[in-house]
């Protein structure tokens, strides 16, 4: 499932975001965001073998200036939750994206030697 990938690409593309987004960990000397994979259950499969597979992740945004920081959080928040299910598609056939939301808000992790970090949890529901 290359769903990552796709969340990758299209989190870079975004005007107010850095040009290069991290999978894992941020860039502790710099202007960055991560998207970090956590674990889901899978609840719901069909009878056709298909499954609803709900990927879940924290995405990480740190930056020199705090509020910057937060309002690029929140950008992202309001982004995911208002994708329509074509805003992400898979390149390989492997998922269809059914929805998107935030499940936990954004909140204040830390001050770091170069500035702050903030965080979230999302989760994507994939139909695969």
């Amino acid at each position: 499932m290359d769903f990552l990938e796709r969340l990758k690409a299209y989190t870079e593309h975004l005007s107010y975001t850095p040009s290069v987004i991290e999978i894992g960990t941020y860039q502790e000397n710099g202007n960055s965001i991560a998207i970090r994979p956590s674990p889901a259950n899978i609840n719901d499969r069909y009878m056709d073998k298909n499954k609803i597979y709900p990927f879940q992740f924290q995405l990480l945004v740190h930056h020199r200036e705090n509020l910057e920081a937060y309002r690029m959080i929140h950008q992202l928040e309001s982004q995911y939750e208002n994708l329509s299910n074509r805003a992400i598609t898979s390149s390989d056939g492997s998922f269809k994206l059914v929805s998107f939301q935030c499940v936990t808000t954004p909140s204040y992790v830390q001050k770091t030697s170069y500035g702050t970090l903030w965080s979230a949890l999302f989760q994507a529901e994939l139909y695969t």
